[in-house]
């Protein structure tokens, strides 16, 4: 039962003005989706000057940088804090004290935590007595004794938010949820954050049968209440699913906070937009991005490079070009089978490997935007019966992609997204990372759980999850999509222990077909990964993906995932070696497109006879071979993938990576020093730690 007063009426629709556009900036908010009232937003602060590195001080985690645009007084922030294996235990809290040795409120939850037990991510709020405009604020975080803080909320706070669809048929839904937030608040049900800074509350308000509100509603002890407007048309198994076309206007206490222009909401899809009661802060949050990256949440990019700002400026730029509207693609690929490069395809999109390195507005403005782009995929599925993402464990037949489902899928709504896991990005994870935002989780869940559901249960297995029947490339960017919310998801959440068993099953499966001693249709002995639409070649940059994704899982100690690194490498890393070069194949011509395995129809086992069946009597070269499909001198080549996957192996200590790696380097000096190299496109700028 949800207290949201529901009406439907007939009106002459009218389209509101503003609507929602792209990012901001360092901010997880934007301010060009807010119209008037109290959701006015403070002024942006100043940009830093370069990426910058942090001060944090001695016997602390970590720390992060906090800068407002105005004075401020009482300012509360939330955000996301990945934590490096054993530096917080699960027993423990967090102190927070800024860098004159203020204690500084902060409470954590949201936690997820390593294979040992200790904290691996959780979701920080603070409570800043104090900011002066556009002077950074260090807040430096230690580790403490868990303390517990009574907590006292309205018992109706002045939220008073109301939602109003306007349908094209005429029909206007109307949605009052603060009695469902006020027995919410009464009973604790739907809670996500809840301390001495912030409680946040998942309201969730049915306007009809298939257009449902999903607010998050974050009340701040200051009196601020921030809500996340999350719209979604996409239960998995209602009959007649369609698309939805109408205008939408959010208000609260009599001020207008959102109003979006009709547009067509697609069926399987959702968007969101933040608004605010009582101010935006609107902050930065930067984070001390070395402790960051050392936590192997993700791949180490290397915070040494110098990115021109003349890309930056081409990102922003790129981006204000693009739709960031509702079921907007901003700069993703919709046609994701389609041939060709993109920003999105590679460990992590272009975008969100510049945010790393610089932790710039206009990074982190195309990160969220192209993270919220990724909500208008036909890939959200939700479960009637569970109210999460659906599950082959609760259906073990069903098919969302291919084969025959069980139960039956309806279908209904067209849509400009043609989905694949071969194709696909890292949207979400990141940006769950940083922020902290529920918007984000769902995301990164929903994308990993049509992973796992798009192929055909027979092939599949049924319940087990297998990623077996994609061709290479699927099983690595479809692994990355599970591992993410398997590593990320709170030990809490309903979904947690799913993504977990699905990860397992699929490196249970990679050990039984790649692992060592294994020879067959989809593995050579010599290491190489077999294309299933052609038994004699192996695609050796997918190959090079997959071991990438294999080299950060063990990094971060998922069972067998180091043994799958080491038996495949003997032909990604092993290629690249001195002593490979010796044996007859040559370091200059390694990094390959498609490369031939067989020789009168079985497998070679010798780098002589397998450089002969690829390469001919060609002489090795000083430098990685020019031109395709290596291109040694761009970021997007497969010299570059090579470069990345190389560094993964070295990080994962992998047999042989760091030597591959080095020598590899040599190999490709342009990379570095280039116009097209790694300064230009860091994806796949990934170093040794």
């Amino acid at each position: 039962m949800f207290a949201a007063l529901l009406t439907a009426t007939c009106v002459v629709a009218a389209c509101g003005g503003g609507g929602g556009g792209g990012g901001s900036g360092l901010v997880s908010d934007n301010p060009s989706q807010v119209v008037s009232g109290d959701s006015s937003p403070s002024p942006l602060p100043a940009a830093p000057v370069g990426p910058g590195g942090l001060s944090c001080a001695s016997g602390a985690i970590t720390c992060v940088e906090i800068t407002s645009g105005s004075t401020q007084a009482n300012v509360p922030v939330t955000f996301g804090q990945p934590f490096r294996v054993g530096d917080l235990a699960s027993s423990q809290g967090l102190r927070a004290e800024d860098s004159a040795g203020n204690a500084v409120p902060v409470q954590m939850d949201e936690v997820s935590t390593h294979p040992n037990g200790s904290v691996r991510f959780a979701v920080l709020s603070l409570s800043l007595p104090s900011l002066t405009a556009n002077a950074a604020r260090i807040v430096n975080l230690y580790p403490a004794a868990r303390t517990s803080t009574s907590v006292s909320l309205p018992a109706a706070p002045a939220w008073n938010l109301q939602i109003t669809a306007r349908l094209s048929d005429g029909t206007t839904l109307v949605a009052n949820p603060q009695a469902q937030l006020q027995q919410q608040i009464a009973n604790g049900s739907g809670r996500r954050l809840h301390g001495p800074v912030a409680s946040e509350f998942n309201v969730v308000s049915p306007l009809n049968d298939r257009l449902t509100a999903r607010l998050h509603v974050r009340l701040y002890k200051t009196g601020q209440i921030r809500t996340d407007v999350v719209m979604e048309n996409n239960w998995a198994l209602k009959s007649n699913p369609s698309n939805l076309t109408y205008s939408l206007t959010v208000t609260a206490n009599g001020q207008t906070l959102l109003s979006q222009p009709s547009f067509t909401h697609s069926s399987k899809a959702r968007w969101h937009r933040v608004v605010w009661s009582g101010g935006n802060p609107n902050l930065r949050v930067r984070h001390h991005m070395p402790y960051f990256l050392a936590t192997r949440a993700t791949w180490n990019y290397n915070l040494g490079l110098s990115i021109p700002d003349s890309v930056l400026s081409e990102e922003a730029r790129s981006l204000a070009n693009s739709n960031t509207n509702p079921m907007g693609a901003a700069k993703l690929t919709t046609d994701m089978p389609g041939t060709g490069g993109r920003d999105e395809i590679a460990p992590l999109p272009r975008w969100t490997a510049l945010y790393l390195i610089t932790q710039d507005d206009r990074a982190r403005a195309s990160m969220l935007a192209n993270a919220d782009a990724a909500a208008s995929a036909p890939v959200h599925y939700r479960d009637e019966a569970t109210d999460q993402p659906i599950s082959v464990v609760r259906h073990p037949g069903i098919a969302l992609r291919y084969g025959s489902s069980s139960p039956s899928v309806p279908s209904g709504g067209s849509s400009n997204w043609t989905p694949d896991i071969a194709h696909q990005g890292s949207y979400a994870y990141i940006p769950y990372l940083v922020t902290g935002d529920a918007f984000y989780l769902d995301e990164m869940m929903f994308w990993a759980a049509w992973n796992i559901a798009a192929n055909d249960p027979i092939y599949r297995e049924r319940d087990k999850g297998l990623l077996m029947p994609e061709q290479v490339r699927g099983q690595a960017w479809g692994l990355r999509s599970i591992a993410e919310a398997s590593f990320a998801a709170p030990d809490t959440h309903p979904m947690n222990s799913y993504f977990d068993t699905i990860l397992s099953n699929n490196m249970s499966w990679a050990l039984n077909t790649y692992g060592p001693g294994r020879s067959g249709s989809l593995f050579s002995p010599m290491g190489a990964l077999i294309s299933q639409y052609n038994n004699n070649q192996t695609p050796s940059y997918e190959s090079d993906f997959f071991a990438t994704v294999m080299a950060w899982l063990a990094e971060n100690n998922v069972p067998n995932a180091a043994t799958v690194l080491n038996s495949v490498g003997r032909m990604q890393i092993d290629r690249f070696l001195a002593s490979t070069q010796s044996a007859g194949f040559c370091t200059s011509h390694a990094a390959g497109y498609w490369l031939q395995t067989m020789s009168g129809g079985s497998y070679v086992n010798s780098w002589s006879e397998f450089f002969r069946i690829n390469y001919g009597s060609a002489s090795c070269g000083s430098t990685a071979l020019a031109g395709d499909p290596a291109y040694p001198d761009w970021a997007g080549g497969y010299a570059a993938v090579a470069r990345g996957m190389l560094a993964a192996a070295s990080n994962a200590n992998a047999n042989n990576a760091a030597s591959a790696y080095a020598r590899w380097k040599g190999f490709t000096p342009l990379l570095d020093s280039g116009a097209r190299g790694f300064s230009s496109d860091p994806s796949y700028a990934i170093v040794p730690r």
